[in-house]
């Protein structure tokens, strides 16, 4: 537990950290607006989303692990397959942790396709199949509400709402997120989420509610490459706790291509588990 503890407190301080280095912010109580209409053929939009590239939203890069149902602010019509992998490579001692961010033990290799497709302006739709190693360990489905947009178009926010059902043992967990995203610069930004995941028939009592909290922290370092860290926590109310810290890669190959990868660490209150983790990204 001491050790999840410092890595919660190390993710706070670089999100404070990454404030402190936003001159943007830092210089005036109001941000200035960062991307205006007029301006989009100088800025190339980051992640694989070209059928957003003709407004105005906030350029947010994505999570790589807990990711988006297409950015916030998607307009109708975009749609987006992708699929994420996660590949122990140690592991310390034995599991008994809440789920993982994607809502299973992580006891072998996990994967997940999806499809994502926005019905209308702002709501956004997901399907996805969550494998571990060769079997389908749950059916999850998704949807995300984008709320608006605030401080000169340098900040947007929303919400989603996640049902999962996994398979072995039998188990529902829905989950509910707030999620904000907040351009500092044309180099730093940070994107949050912040709610609860029920589970219907937890290993432990007291495990039936968890708080999630994830921050990630973004700084785009050339024109079609981004550097991040994600944080991801779950703790249950019985105090199980279950904490991601993935340093990552975003590399925009083409418009509508686009391949991130990273290696991090998942700390349980047993184990601490190396993991690598790859997502796929292509968007129509």
């Amino acid at each position: 537990m001491p050790r999840i503890k410092s890595w919660i407190a190390f993710s706070r301080l670089l999100l404070l950290a990454t404030l402190g280095a936003a001159p943007t912010v830092g210089a005036t109580a109001k941000p200035k607006p960062v991307v205006q209409k007029g301006l989009l053929g100088d800025i190339e939009p980051w992640g694989a989303e070209d059928a957003s590239s003709e407004d105005d939203q906030p350029r947010i890069p994505e999570p790589m692990v807990f990711d988006l149902m297409r950015p916030l602010g998607a307009h109708q019509g975009e749609l987006e397959v992708n699929v994420l992998g996660l590949f122990p490579i140690a592991s310390r001692g034995e599991g008994g942790g809440v789920p993982d961010a994607l809502g299973l033990p992580g006891e072998g290799v996990e994967w997940a396709p999806e499809v994502e497709y926005a019905v209308l302006d702002g709501f956004t739709l997901e399907l996805e199949l969550p494998f571990e190693n060769t079997t389908v360990a749950a059916y999850k489905g998704g949807a995300q509400w984008t709320f608006g947009k605030a401080f000169g178009n340098s900040f947007i926010h929303g919400a989603q709402f996640i049902v999962q059902y996994d398979r072995q043992p039998a188990n529902w967990l829905p989950t509910l997120t707030y999620v904000a995203g907040m351009r500092f610069s044309r180099t730093w930004s940070v994107l949050g989420m912040f709610g609860f995941r029920g589970v219907t028939n937890p290993e432990h009592p007291g495990d039936e509610l968890e708080g999630i909290m994830n921050i990630s922290v973004f700084a785009d370092v050339a024109p079609h490459i981004t550097l991040g860290v994600e944080t991801n926590l779950a703790e249950s109310v019985g105090g199980k706790t279950n904490f991601l810290l993935m340093p990552q890669l975003q590399w925009e190959v083409t418009d509508h291509f686009m391949l991130q990868g990273g290696i991090g660490a998942r700390m349980t209150d047993e184990n601490t588990l190396a993991e690598a983790s790859v997502r796929v990204i292509r968007s129509f």
